[in-house]
């Protein structure tokens, strides 16, 4: 979309077979939403969401340790259900630009194009290719050889529930800290909600004979209202889990005239909620630089070079935040909570206002 903004043909090869999007809500935090808007698509995204205006820390009793105003920015944080959102950015392409059931498989580049090849053998040739292709990126693979990710300790479930208890406060996101686990809500708009649970674990992590839902149960069993009513409404077999991976920071994501995007070049913890908004910046820099560049080389290299110190921040602070809110020894754990319960709330909105003032 923001390609074609800048009036530049893009194709989208995508290797699934239909466009259908899984997992359960993510936020979009300002600098996410102010992308949203300039690319046109933020007021139907905001008809299929929740807003957050404050968030909230707290313990496994329910006790507020921290309450974080989000600021006053021109446009909303808010959390979506990311159906709804592919939902949203599908609805102003044509079908045209998405070929379905495209499997990357190499690319070769020549002196004045890419010539992408596929895995039924078929072949594409191109100005210039950007590999937007996840954690575990084929296209980054091809580049720079193998770069496995890096797993950090602890896995995360993911699910959505219907709520309408009174339990969790208009516009309030919340995420509760215990040893070694936390549990997150977030307001995704319509009386459901996303949560997500976090446990320390080794990588190879075999479902409990009960399957996730009881796990989850069992683990959480008398944290406050209302966690253990939202894990009974989610459906057991919608509940997600993955590990927490992340990647060190590439010395570089650009090769000629081949790039990267989003968790293909930048991959970080899910702690900040700022996977989905990375790839958006990534979006609106890249075009801005095709637009404005003499030759497809030049422009990478310099969406490269106005990405890279941001998106490197975002991955350093989000594997810090995650190492301190799996702490499990009892003592230190007991130390973050009296710091955090003492540290002024503003401090915290102060280094948040860095993450989401940005603007391309």
């Amino acid at each position: 979309m923001a390609l074609r903004r800048a009036g530049v043909e893009a194709i989208v090869y995508e290797k699934s077979p239909r466009m259908r999007e899984v997992g359960a809500g993510m936020m979009l935090w300002p600098n996410a939403t102010r992308v949203l808007r300039e690319i046109g698509v933020l007021d139907n995204v905001l008809a299929h969401s929740g807003s957050s205006t404050q968030f909230l820390v707290r313990v496994s009793s329910g006790r507020v340790l921290m309450k974080i105003a989000l600021g006053n920015f021109e446009v909303p944080a808010i959390c979506v259900r990311r159906s709804d959102l592919l939902d949203s950015l599908l609805a102003a392409l044509s079908p045209q630009q998405i070929q379905l059931g495209r499997e990357f498989h190499h690319f070769e580049q020549t002196k004045n194009s890419v010539r992408v090849y596929f895995a039924d053998g078929d072949m594409t040739e191109h100005d210039a290719a950007i590999g937007a292709d996840g954690i575990r990126s084929r296209v980054r693979r091809e580049m720079f050889g193998a770069c496995d990710p890096i797993y950090r300790g602890y896995m995360v479930w993911r699910g959505m529930a219907r709520y309408d208890g009174n339990a969790i406060g208009p516009g309030t996101n919340s995420e509760t800290w215990g040893i070694g686990k936390r549990f997150g809500i977030l307001d995704s708009g319509r009386g459901w909600f996303t949560w997500y649970a976090t446990a320390n674990a080794p990588a190879i992590h075999r479902d409990a004979a009960g399957g996730r839902k009881r796990e989850i149960q069992r683990a959480l069993a008398g944290w406050h209202d209302p966690i253990e009513e939202l894990i009974e409404a989610t459906d057991a077999d919608a509940i997600l889990k993955n590990g927490a991976y992340d990647n060190t920071p590439l010395r570089r994501w650009s090769s000629g005239r081949v790039t990267l995007l989003g968790d293909s070049a930048h991959p970080c913890t899910p702690n900040l909620g700022q996977g989905g908004g990375m790839a958006l910046e990534d979006a609106l820099v890249l075009a801005n630089c095709l637009t404005h560049d003499a030759s497809p080389e030049q422009a990478l290299r310099r969406y490269e070079s106005l990405r890279s110190s941001r998106t490197r921040h975002i991955q350093q602070r989000s594997l810090l935040m995650g190492h301190i809110g799996q702490w499990e020894n009892r003592l230190i754990v007991r130390g973050r909570q009296v710091v955090t319960n003492l540290l002024p709330a503003r401090l915290f909105e102060y280094n948040l206002r860095r993450v989401y003032s940005y603007q391309v």
